[in-house]
């Protein structure tokens, strides 16, 4: 496949349908964001050819300047009549249901489709369809002004975009409930769960540890013009399966091995809220904590280099694998 083919029908990808409408310039930073570098006149050329083509009816607005470019609605016509039932059946459930899950720029690219596949269900007077739209139950969709609904679109636009945003972010700091102030939280991964959407991310360029912050301790999102940023040999589904990120709004349960004689269990000093002690063999004890995962921590394992094997959780672990091993 030629460049220009290939950038030309990336370009038919991100042009919407009416009556959204982009510039020539929205449609060169879309290709910017798909990994297609051309100037202006490039982009302003190939819109033109595609439009004397005749391509899906491509039109641009005249009327002011700089010119918005859509696709007319009629020319998804042909695609409609050849679309499956069961696939117009499938979009029309997922709007229903799980529209929530992809950034808002997304979903108005889909808005089309899914008016389509409307059409189809309405055209095929199936009562098999009918009937399987009447019995799921669907979610009804919430008010578009709610602030819980608007942080969840910037946060997966963030992500979509490859953008850095501004939040304030809930943690627990001695036992108390306060909200942090980050300027360039880098977003990496969206982990769905039962209970609420979890971001995976990293809070600051000094901080590499990557942390999954619940939505719900997220507010006050601003997205900012920093490039996001992916750690080296970084896969968000080896970050899940490991376990290998923080909560930060919470405290971890930490278990290690002490040896007996060390000064600390001698004075008490173990971090964290209720230490529980109990003993493993003659020469060591295991201790239970619940402590928050802070640089003042890791200087406590560091300190303890030769005297603590670490059990749990899991990526401490394998960070801190034997005694005297350092802690980064």
């Amino acid at each position: 496949m030629s460049k220009k083919l290939l950038r030309q029908l990336t370009l038919a990808r991100c042009i919407p349908h009416r009556p959204y409408k982009l510039t020539a310039s929205q449609l060169q930073v879309k290709l910017e964001e798909e990994g297609i570098h051309v100037s202006l006149r490039t982009v302003q050329r190939d819109l033109e050819e595609m439009s004397g083509m005749g391509l899906f009816d491509l039109t641009s607005d005249e009327r002011s300047k700089p010119h918005g470019w859509c696709f007319e609605r009629h020319g998804l016509n042909d695609f409609a009549n050849i679309m499956p039932l069961s696939l117009a059946v499938a979009l029309k459930t997922w709007s229903d249901q799980a529209s929530q899950l992809l950034p808002a720029s997304v979903l108005t690219e889909l808005n089309p489709l899914v008016d389509k596949a409307s059409q189809v269900i309405r055209d095929s007077q199936s009562e098999l369809a009918e009937r399987w739209l009447e019995s799921v139950h669907q979610s009804p969709r919430p008010f578009a002004g709610n602030p819980e609904i608007r942080r969840s679109t910037l946060i997966r636009d963030a992500l979509w975009r490859g953008r850095k945003f501004s939040a304030e972010i809930q943690r627990v700091i001695k036992e108390r409930t306060v909200w942090l102030c980050y300027d360039r939280i880098n977003p990496l991964g969206i982990l769905n769960q039962a209970d609420g959407p979890i971001l995976l991310c990293t809070l600051s360029e000094l901080d590499p540890k990557v942390y999954g912050i619940p939505f719900d301790h997220i507010k006050g999102v601003e997205l900012t013009n920093f490039s996001a940023t992916q750690p080296k040999d970084f896969n968000v589904q080896k970050l899940i399966r490991d376990q290998g990120y923080q909560d930060v709004s919470g405290p971890i349960r930490f278990v290690g091995r002490i040896d007996a004689n060390c000064p600390t269990l001698v004075d008490g000093q173990i971090p964290g809220h209720n230490p529980r002690m109990t003993r493993y063999d003659k020469r060591s004890v295991v201790v239970e904590t619940e402590v928050q995962d802070t640089p003042e921590f890791r200087t406590w394992l560091n300190n303890m280099s030769g005297n603590l094997e670490v059990l749990a959780p899991e990526s401490l672990r394998k960070a801190y694998p034997t005694p005297g091993s350092r802690v980064s």
